[in-house]
C-alpha cells in the first residue's frame, strides 16, 4: 500500500498537523514526472522562434501577426494563473496538471490542422491553457512533500529541465522540419502531451486529499492582500517588463534577429538558439547554487538578481547597437545573466505568510505572462510601424527592441531604488 511505502515518511509539524515527506526513488519519480511536463511547456514557449520562417512563408504573416500568434500562448497562460492557484489548493498538483496537459494536446492538434491565422491562434491559446500549471504544480508539490532544505534545489532543477525543453526545439526540431513539417512536429508534440498526462495520473502517488473550496470572498481577500502589498508592486514591474520582455524575445524574436538582422540561415539561427538555451540552463544551475550559499552566509541573495539583470540589460543594449556585428558569445553571456530573473518569485514571496505564497507566485506569474504577451506582440507591431516609416526590416527590429530596452531599464531602476532591502517589512501579513 502507498501509506506503507518505504519512501514515504509521516510526522507532525509544530502545529500538530500531519505532514507527508517523500524521499528516495519516489522523490526522483515525482520530480521526473513534473520535469517532463515542464519540458513540454518550455518547448511550446520557444518553438515559434524555430518555425517562424516556415509559418511566414506558408501563411504570409506580417510581423504583427507573427507576434500576436506567438503571444497567444502567453495571454492564455496569464489568464489561467489565478484560477490555477485556486485549483492547486483545492484539488492538488497531480490532478490539475494531468487534466490541463490534455488540453495542451488538443491545442497542438488544432494548431497542426489550422489553415488560417484564427485557427493557429486558437490552437496556440489552448496550448497556453494546457501548460499553465506545469511549473506552479511542481512548486506546489515540492512545498507539500519535500523537506524545506530540498525545495530550492528542486526549483532550480525544474528550471534546468525547462531549459532542456527549449534545447529540444532548436536544432532537433529544425532538423525534423524537412521530414515532418511544422504540422507534423505539432502532432508529435500532442502525442507526447498525452503520454505525459497519463504518466502524471497513473504513476504519480495520489497523496493529496481534495480540500474544502474557499468562498469567492475568501479567495478575493487572499489576492487582495497580495495586490495591495507595496513589496509586490516593487517587484512586479521588473518581472513584467524585464523578465517578461526577455521571455518574449527568447521565445520568438531571437530567431528573426539572427535571420533578418545578422543574416544567417534558419539552420544557423537554430544552432545559435540551441547554445543560448544551453547557456540559460547553465545559468539556472549557477543561480540555484549561488543563492543557497548566500542565504546560508546571511547575505542578501537579491544582490544576484540586481547585478544579474543589470548586466543583462547592458549586454542587450550593446548587442542592439552592434546589430549585424552582434556576437553569439555575448548572447551566451546574456543567457547566463537572464537566468537570475527566476529569483523574482522568491523575492516576491518574502513578506507573505505560507498560506499565501502559492497565490503570490501565481499573481506574479500573471504579471510576467501579461508582460510577455504584450511585449511579444508589441515588438511585431513596432517592426511593422517602423517599416511603414521607411526603415529596413533589420533596423526596424533594432528600433522596436530598443523601445523594450528603455522600459526594462526603467523597471530595473524602480526595483533598486532606495529602501529595497526593507520594503518587505512594511506590511506584515499573517
Amino acid at each position: 500500500m502507498l501509506t506503507q511505502h518505504p519512501d514515504l515518511h509521516r510526522e507532525l509539524d509544530p502545529d500538530g498537523h500531519e505532514r507527508i515527506w517523500v524521499s528516495g526513488r519516489l522523490a526522483v519519480r515525482m520530480f521526473l514526472l513534473f520535469a517532463a511536463a515542464y519540458m513540454l511547456s518550455y518547448a511550446y514557449r520557444a518553438i515559434n522562434a524555430v518555425i517562424a520562417q516556415p509559418l511566414v512563408q506558408e501563411l504570409s504573416l506580417s510581423a504583427g501577426q507573427l507576434g500576436l500568434l506567438a503571444s497567444a500562448y502567453f495571454l492564455a497562460f496569464a489568464v489561467m494563473q489565478l484560477p490555477v492557484g485556486v485549483m492547486l489548493d483545492r484539488y492538488g498538483p497531480r490532478r490539475v496538471e494531468a487534466v490541463l496537459v490534455c488540453v495542451a494536446a488538443l491545442g497542438a492538434l488544432v494548431f497542426a490542422a489550422a489553415d488560417s491565422f484564427t485557427g493557429l491562434w486558437v490552437g496556440r491559446a489552448l496550448i497556453g491553457v494546457g501548460v499553465s500549471a506545469c511549473l506552479m504544480a511542481a512548486i506546489k508539490a515540492y512545498s507539500l512533500y519535500f523537506k524545506p532544505h530540498m525545495q530550492a534545489s528542486m526549483s532550480s532543477w525544474m528550471l534546468t529541465a525547462g531549459s532542456l525543453g527549449a534545447l529540444t526545439v532548436t536544432t532537433p526540431v529544425e532538423a525534423l522540419l524537412p521530414h515532418l513539417g511544422w504540422r507534423g512536429v505539432f502532432v508529435a508534440s500532442a502525442v507526447l502531451c498525452v503520454a505525459s498526462a497519463a504518466s502524471l495520473w497513473f504513476a504519480m502517488p495520489a497523496l493529496f486529499k481534495p480540500q474544502k473550496a474557499e468562498s469567492l470572498s475568501e479567495m478575493a481577500a487572499g489576492f487582495r492582500t497580495i495586490f495591495r502589498h507595496p513589496h509586490f508592486w516593487r517587484v512586479a514591474p521588473m518581472a513584467t517588463v524585464l523578465q517578461g520582455g526577455f521571455m518574449a524575445y527568447q521565445g520568438l524574436w531571437v530567431g528573426p534577429w539572427f535571420t533578418d538582422v545578422v543574416g544567417l540561415s534558419n539552420h544557423q539561427a537554430a544552432i545559435n538558439m540551441f547554445w543560448i538555451s544551453a547557456a540559460l540552463m547553465l545559468g539556472y544551475l549557477v543561480v540555484g547554487t549561488a543563492t543557497r550559499r548566500m542565504s546560508k552566509a546571511g547575505k542578501d541573495e537579491d544582490l544576484i538578481l540586481v547585478v544579474g539583470m543589470g548586466l543583462a540589460l547592458a549586454i542587450f543594449g550593446v548587442q542592439l547597437l552592434l546589430g549585424k556585428q552582434s556576437s553569439l558569445w555575448v548572447w551566451l553571456v546574456h543567457g547566463l545573466m537572464t537566468a537570475t530573473s527566476v529569483m523574482t518569485y522568491t523575492t516576491c514571496n518574502k513578506p507573505f505568510s505560507r498560506h499565501l505564497t502559492g497565490r503570490s507566485s501565481t499573481a506574479l506569474n500573471l504579471m510576467i505572462f501579461v508582460g510577455a504577451f504584450s511585449i511579444q506582440w508589441g515588438i511585431g507591431l513596432g517592426i511593422d510601424a517602423l517599416m511603414a516609416l521607411g526603415l529596413g526590416r533589420a533596423d526596424a527590429m533594432r528600433g522596436s527592441l530598443g523601445l523594450l530596452l528603455a522600459g526594462q531599464v526603467a523597471s530595473w531602476l524602480w526595483f533598486i531604488r532606495p529602501g529595497r532591502a526593507l520594503s518587505h517589512l512594511q506590511m506584515p501579513v499573517r
